[in-house]
Protein backbone atom coordinates (compact mmCIF):
# COMPACT_ATOMS: atom_id res chain seq x y z
CA UNK A 1 0.00 0.00 0.00
CA UNK A 2 2.79 2.33 0.85
CA UNK A 3 4.65 4.68 -0.07
CA UNK A 4 2.46 7.09 -1.77
CA UNK A 5 3.04 10.68 -2.90
CA UNK A 6 0.51 12.68 -4.59
CA UNK A 7 -1.14 15.40 -2.28
CA UNK A 8 -4.24 16.45 -4.03
CA UNK A 9 -3.81 19.64 -3.69
CA UNK A 10 -3.00 22.41 -0.62
CA UNK A 11 -0.07 25.02 -0.06
CA UNK A 12 1.78 25.73 -3.36
CA UNK A 13 5.04 25.58 -1.87
CA UNK A 14 6.54 22.22 -2.18
CA UNK A 15 6.21 19.33 1.07
CA UNK A 16 8.91 17.46 2.27
CA UNK A 17 7.83 14.11 3.43
CA UNK A 18 8.03 12.67 6.70
CA UNK A 19 8.78 16.15 8.48
CA UNK A 20 6.01 15.39 11.17
CA UNK A 21 4.84 18.78 11.85
CA UNK A 22 2.13 19.39 13.50
CA UNK A 23 0.29 22.36 14.54
CA UNK A 24 -1.90 21.35 17.31
CA UNK A 25 -3.71 24.13 18.50
CA UNK A 26 -6.10 24.77 21.56
CA UNK A 27 -9.32 25.02 20.28
CA UNK A 28 -10.23 28.63 21.75
CA UNK A 29 -13.68 28.63 23.96
CA UNK A 30 -16.63 30.92 21.84
CA UNK A 31 -20.16 29.41 23.44
CA UNK A 32 -22.89 29.90 20.77
CA UNK A 33 -26.01 30.24 22.60
CA UNK A 34 -28.53 29.60 19.53
CA UNK A 35 -27.30 28.28 16.09
CA UNK A 36 -27.59 30.79 13.20
CA UNK A 37 -27.88 28.78 9.93
CA UNK A 38 -24.59 29.30 7.24
CA UNK A 39 -25.22 30.17 4.14
CA UNK A 40 -26.23 26.87 1.85
CA UNK A 41 -23.05 26.63 0.74
CA UNK A 42 -20.91 25.87 4.00
CA UNK A 43 -21.17 22.42 3.64
CA UNK A 44 -18.69 19.04 3.20
CA UNK A 45 -17.02 19.09 -0.40
CA UNK A 46 -16.96 22.75 -1.39
CA UNK A 47 -13.62 24.53 -2.22
CA UNK A 48 -12.14 26.21 0.67
CA UNK A 49 -8.84 28.70 -0.41
CA UNK A 50 -6.06 30.35 1.85
CA UNK A 51 -3.55 32.25 0.55
CA UNK A 52 -1.56 29.52 -0.62
CA UNK A 53 -4.12 26.95 -0.88
CA UNK A 54 -6.70 25.20 -2.31
CA UNK A 55 -8.79 22.42 -1.07
CA UNK A 56 -11.48 20.26 -0.34
CA UNK A 57 -13.51 21.14 3.06
CA UNK A 58 -13.87 17.40 4.64
CA UNK A 59 -16.78 16.79 7.36
CA UNK A 60 -18.56 19.81 9.34
CA UNK A 61 -18.32 19.35 12.78
CA UNK A 62 -19.33 21.08 16.14
CA UNK A 63 -16.45 21.56 19.19
CA UNK A 64 -16.83 20.45 23.01
CA UNK A 65 -16.92 24.86 23.00
CA UNK A 66 -19.90 24.76 21.36
CA UNK A 67 -17.30 26.48 18.02
CA UNK A 68 -18.40 25.55 13.88
CA UNK A 69 -15.56 23.87 12.32
CA UNK A 70 -14.97 22.27 8.74
CA UNK A 71 -11.98 19.57 8.40
CA UNK A 72 -9.95 19.09 5.83
CA UNK A 73 -6.39 17.75 4.73
CA UNK A 74 -3.05 18.88 7.21
CA UNK A 75 -1.45 19.15 4.33
CA UNK A 76 -3.48 22.14 2.95
CA UNK A 77 -1.83 24.21 6.40
CA UNK A 78 0.71 26.35 5.48
CA UNK A 79 1.42 27.07 8.93
CA UNK A 80 0.79 31.14 8.22
CA UNK A 81 -2.37 31.73 9.79
CA UNK A 82 -4.43 32.82 6.74
CA UNK A 83 -7.34 33.62 6.47
CA UNK A 84 -10.02 30.38 4.53
CA UNK A 85 -12.61 31.75 2.28
CA UNK A 86 -14.87 29.72 -0.24
CA UNK A 87 -17.17 30.67 -2.96
CA UNK A 88 -16.58 34.67 -4.33
CA UNK A 89 -13.84 34.94 -1.41
CA UNK A 90 -16.74 34.75 1.41
CA UNK A 91 -14.82 34.99 4.61
CA UNK A 92 -14.59 31.41 6.36
CA UNK A 93 -12.35 31.47 9.59
CA UNK A 94 -8.81 30.20 10.16
CA UNK A 95 -7.44 26.83 10.88
CA UNK A 96 -6.79 26.15 14.88
CA UNK A 97 -5.54 22.42 14.97
CA UNK A 98 -4.02 20.46 12.31
CA UNK A 99 -1.64 17.43 11.86
CA UNK A 100 0.93 15.89 9.14
CA UNK A 101 2.92 13.44 10.05
CA UNK A 102 4.76 11.30 6.92
CA UNK A 103 1.65 8.96 5.62
CA UNK A 104 -0.42 8.21 8.06
CA UNK A 105 -1.97 11.28 9.83
CA UNK A 106 -3.08 14.34 7.35
CA UNK A 107 -5.76 16.53 9.15
CA UNK A 108 -7.10 19.99 9.94
CA UNK A 109 -9.34 21.84 11.19
CA UNK A 110 -11.18 25.38 10.37
CA UNK A 111 -12.43 27.07 13.42
CA UNK A 112 -15.95 28.89 11.74
CA UNK A 113 -15.91 32.77 12.22
CA UNK A 114 -19.21 32.97 14.72
CA UNK A 115 -20.53 35.47 11.84
CA UNK A 116 -20.78 31.80 9.60
CA UNK A 117 -23.13 30.13 11.22
CA UNK A 118 -23.80 26.50 12.05
CA UNK A 119 -22.82 24.85 8.42
CA UNK A 120 -24.52 22.20 6.91
CA UNK A 121 -23.42 18.78 7.88
CA UNK A 122 -24.76 16.76 4.67
CA UNK A 123 -22.09 15.80 2.50
CA UNK A 124 -22.81 17.44 -0.72
CA UNK A 125 -24.94 19.14 0.67
CA UNK A 126 -27.22 16.00 0.34
CA UNK A 127 -26.00 13.07 2.25
CA UNK A 128 -26.53 12.93 5.96
CA UNK A 129 -24.01 11.41 8.40
CA UNK A 130 -24.92 8.53 10.32
CA UNK A 131 -21.91 7.49 12.24
CA UNK A 132 -18.54 7.67 12.20
CA UNK A 133 -16.27 4.21 11.24
CA UNK A 134 -13.53 3.20 12.79
CA UNK A 135 -11.00 1.45 10.94
CA UNK A 136 -12.31 -2.18 12.67
CA UNK A 137 -15.46 -1.87 10.65
CA UNK A 138 -13.88 -0.36 7.33
CA UNK A 139 -14.11 -3.79 5.82
CA UNK A 140 -11.79 -4.77 2.19
CA UNK A 141 -13.94 -4.55 -0.85
CA UNK A 142 -16.58 -2.19 0.64
CA UNK A 143 -17.99 0.10 -1.68
CA UNK A 144 -16.34 3.83 -1.04
CA UNK A 145 -16.84 7.39 -1.95
CA UNK A 146 -15.77 10.72 -1.68
CA UNK A 147 -17.03 14.10 -3.03
CA UNK A 148 -14.19 16.67 -3.89
CA UNK A 149 -14.52 20.44 -5.24
CA UNK A 150 -12.42 19.47 -8.30
CA UNK A 151 -13.95 15.87 -9.51
CA UNK A 152 -17.33 15.88 -7.79
CA UNK A 153 -18.37 12.54 -6.12
CA UNK A 154 -16.72 9.78 -7.38
CA UNK A 155 -16.92 6.26 -6.24
CA UNK A 156 -15.08 2.56 -5.96
CA UNK A 157 -14.14 0.24 -3.30
CA UNK A 158 -11.73 -0.01 -0.23
CA UNK A 159 -8.39 -1.46 -0.81
CA UNK A 160 -6.73 -1.46 2.33
CA UNK A 161 -6.40 -0.37 5.77
CA UNK A 162 -3.44 0.00 7.02
CA UNK A 163 -1.99 2.51 10.31
CA UNK A 164 -4.74 5.07 10.09
CA UNK A 165 -5.35 5.00 6.08
CA UNK A 166 -7.76 4.04 3.86
CA UNK A 167 -6.66 2.84 0.50
CA UNK A 168 -9.50 2.79 -2.17
CA UNK A 169 -10.25 2.67 -5.55
CA UNK A 170 -11.57 5.93 -6.16
CA UNK A 171 -10.93 8.79 -8.56
CA UNK A 172 -9.32 12.33 -7.40
CA UNK A 173 -7.26 15.40 -8.71
CA UNK A 174 -5.00 17.92 -7.53
CA UNK A 175 -7.52 20.22 -5.42
CA UNK A 176 -9.42 17.07 -3.95
CA UNK A 177 -7.17 17.16 -0.81
CA UNK A 178 -10.05 17.04 2.36
CA UNK A 179 -12.53 15.22 0.58
CA UNK A 180 -15.17 13.68 2.99
CA UNK A 181 -14.37 9.53 2.35
CA UNK A 182 -17.59 8.05 3.05
CA UNK A 183 -19.39 4.65 3.17
CA UNK A 184 -23.34 4.62 1.61
CA UNK A 185 -26.13 2.86 4.01
CA UNK A 186 -29.12 1.56 2.64
CA UNK A 187 -31.26 3.61 4.71
CA UNK A 188 -29.74 6.48 2.51
CA UNK A 189 -27.28 8.41 4.70
CA UNK A 190 -23.40 7.47 4.81
CA UNK A 191 -21.06 7.10 7.53
CA UNK A 192 -18.21 9.10 7.89
CA UNK A 193 -14.92 7.36 7.17
CA UNK A 194 -11.57 9.92 6.15
CA UNK A 195 -10.20 12.85 4.21
CA UNK A 196 -8.76 12.64 1.27
CA UNK A 197 -5.06 12.94 1.91
CA UNK A 198 -2.91 11.78 -1.55
CA UNK A 199 -2.83 9.72 -4.06
CA UNK A 200 0.36 7.53 -6.32
CA UNK A 201 2.07 9.31 -8.65
CA UNK A 202 0.54 8.16 -11.57
CA UNK A 203 -2.23 6.93 -10.68
CA UNK A 204 -5.52 9.19 -10.11
CA UNK A 205 -7.66 6.20 -9.69
CA UNK A 206 -6.26 4.92 -6.09
CA UNK A 207 -6.61 7.44 -3.64
CA UNK A 208 -5.93 7.17 0.46
CA UNK A 209 -7.81 8.44 2.89
CA UNK A 210 -7.12 9.31 6.90
CA UNK A 211 -8.91 8.22 9.03
CA UNK A 212 -11.53 11.04 11.10
CA UNK A 213 -12.09 8.81 14.14
CA UNK A 214 -8.69 9.66 15.69
CA UNK A 215 -8.96 12.98 15.69
CA UNK A 216 -12.19 13.33 16.88
CA UNK A 217 -11.94 12.80 20.24
CA UNK A 218 -8.45 14.49 20.49
CA UNK A 219 -9.91 17.28 19.09
CA UNK A 220 -13.00 17.31 20.75
CA UNK A 221 -15.17 16.97 18.32
CA UNK A 222 -18.27 15.50 16.97
CA UNK A 223 -19.56 15.22 13.05
CA UNK A 224 -22.76 17.00 12.00
CA UNK A 225 -25.50 15.06 10.49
Amino acid sequence: MLPYRNERGGVTKPWLRGLGLIGAAVVAATAVASPVRAHPGVTPGIRVEAENSSCTAGFAAQGNDGSYYLMTSGHCDARDGSAWTYGDSVPLGRITASENEGDFKDAAIIRLDPSVGAPDGHVGGRYVVRDVLSATQVQLGMPFCKIGAVTGETCGAVKGVQGGVVEASVFSLDGDSGSPGFVKNPDGTVSAVGLLMSSPDGDDNTTYFALVNPVLGSWGLHILP
